[in-house]
């Protein structure tokens, strides 16, 4: 049988005065078949197929794999015909797949149910984990804090170095201080640092420090339900819009930050200025409701622990050390575990006479050696050095490394106490000169490698010198010449 597009051809050819053949011939058809179209002088009819009479294999199976997809989605053809088979299915795995598209193509849609909220009814809290930022020091790790009020749509997020207790209580009470008030309740997500166990319903067993803080801020507690992200679906819309965005602005921008308190100024910055005018005005209203918020409480929103100062000079936190100065050693300190520092206070002394140390807080595992700790101890005990567990702190620079090595040649057994008097120099000048300072020495074949470097940053003369130390090294001064750049400076009132 042939189209109606077919028949008119082979109309028009005979016509046309073609034979048979040729019409065939022409059309790449069978020469029966256009006689037959020619005799009739009238187009093909069709009619539909009828039903087919084979029975479908996977008909009676269809309502028993429907209830297996809305239990496990992720079902996968293969996976639903294996556990077909056993069941009594008897068709092919082609039908299977043919079937199960069109039983997946028949999910219905989803309807989606505005929701409305009281002023000051409620807060919606979560983390967007893991976003790598720049910062002068190298990529680091940020989790950003979001908190979402649903009524006026105002969102704020804050930028943090972990994910844990410190950092989701440092962002609910900063939240809080922007709009200038507490909401009612609260909603959050089942955090491991803030609920120990999901119990029936919307029971949770709290951590005891999130039971401190209910405490002590009154709110009340809206739990999401496990899995359920559209509970908090307000502040999970802010995330999945501002978090992108925030990465891609400060990488257009090519933005580069100091520090966590230059990061949170931009954020504060960017999303102040994608504020919209309903929002502002029904923030007014809402912040009208809100509660007062109850001033910061070190016991509240960070880690406190009292305990000396062990005889390695240093705090431990978990599973961190923090260093203290030697007069702290054996001492009862104070230590303030926060969500960006550890602050180290020596307990029972006067405010006049108190030592804070401060170290930004490490994950755990990592620690914090300040080298201005270790050192005095390190002068008085140099072979201590040799297998000290942080020695890396001492060697900050390849440079380093090399002057040490070439110590060890020159000086032997003394060497550790010569490359610690080095590095001591930084009571006198930077870290930066005295590696700057050893590269110029170790060029030159110096047997004094230190009495050295010391005249050449500190300008002092060894006793019995006679060559003046600079031009022995024959290289130009630390500081440069800056004369010749004056003409390079634009003049007032001229651009550049």
């Amino acid at each position: 049988m042939v189209s109606s597009y077919m028949f008119q051809e082979i109309r028009k050819f005979k016509t046309q005065g073609l034979s048979q053949a040729a019409i065939a011939r022409k059309l790449g058809i069978d020469p029966k078949t256009v006689a037959k179209y020619i005799k009739a002088n009238a187009p093909p009819r069709y009619t539909p197929r009828g039903p087919s009479l084979r029975v479908d294999p996977f008909q009676a199976f269809e309502p028993k794999v429907a209830q297996w997809l809305i239990r496990t989605p992720g079902l996968t053809d293969r996976e639903v015909f294996e556990l077909l088979v056993p069941e009594g299915y008897r068709g092919s795995e082609r039908t299977l797949n043919r079937r199960m598209k069109q039983l997946k193509a028949h999910k219905p849609k989803e309807r989606f149910f505005e929701q409305s909220y009281e002023p000051g009814e409620q807060s919606q809290f979560d983390f967007k984990e893991k976003v790598e930022l720049p910062f002068w020091d190298g990529p680091r790790i940020a989790h950003l804090h979001f908190g979402t009020l649903p009524y006026s749509d105002t969102c704020h997020v804050k930028a943090y170095p972990f994910k844990n207790f410190e950092c989701y209580m440092d962002g609910i009470h900063s939240f809080f201080e922007k709009i200038g008030g507490m909401t009612d309740k609260i909603r959050f997500d089942n955090l491991s640092p803030v609920v120990k166990k999901i119990l029936e319903g919307s029971d949770r067993l709290y951590t005891d420090d999130f039971m401190r803080s209910i405490v002590h801020y009154g709110f009340k507690c809206l739990p999401c339900r496990p899995g359920k992200g559209n509970d908090k679906g307000d502040v999970e819309r802010d995330i999945r819009t501002f978090a992108s965005r925030i990465k891609n602005r400060i990488s257009h921008e090519r933005l580069v930050f100091r520090d966590w308190d230059h990061l949170n100024a931009w954020l504060a910055q960017y999303m102040r200025e994608r504020e919209k005018e309903d929002s502002r005005i029904k923030l007014k209203i809402e912040q009208a409701a809100l509660t007062p918020l109850p001033r910061r409480e070190e016991g509240i929103l960070c880690q406190i622990q009292d305990g000396p100062a062990s005889s390695h000079g240093t705090i431990r936190v978990s599973k961190s050390s923090y260093s203290v100065p030697d007069s702290m050693i054996g001492e009862p300190c104070h230590t303030v575990i926060g969500a960006y520092d550890v602050r180290i206070s020596r307990i029972g002394t006067s405010v006049r006479d108190a030592i804070v140390v401060v170290h930004p807080r490490k994950p755990d595992g990592e620690n914090s050696i300040l080298l201005e700790h270790a050192l005095p101890s390190l002068v008085r005990k140099p072979h201590a050095m040799v297998r000290w567990a942080h020695r890396s702190i001492l060697f900050p620079s390849p440079t380093c490394e090399k002057f040490y090595a070439r110590l060890q040649k020159i000086e032997g057994y003394a060497a550790e106490r010569e490359y610690l008097r080095a590095i001591n120099l930084v009571q006198h000048t930077s870290f930066s000169e005295i590696i700057a300072g050893m590269e110029l020495v170790l060029e030159t074949p110096s047997q004094t490698l230190f009495d050295d470097l010391r005249t050449l940053l500190l300008g002092e003369r060894r006793p019995g010198a006679v060559i003046d130390i600079t031009s022995r090294l024959n290289q130009r001064p630390l500081i440069p010449e800056l004369s010749k750049y004056d003409s390079l400076i634009p003049k007032e009132g001229k651009s550049s």
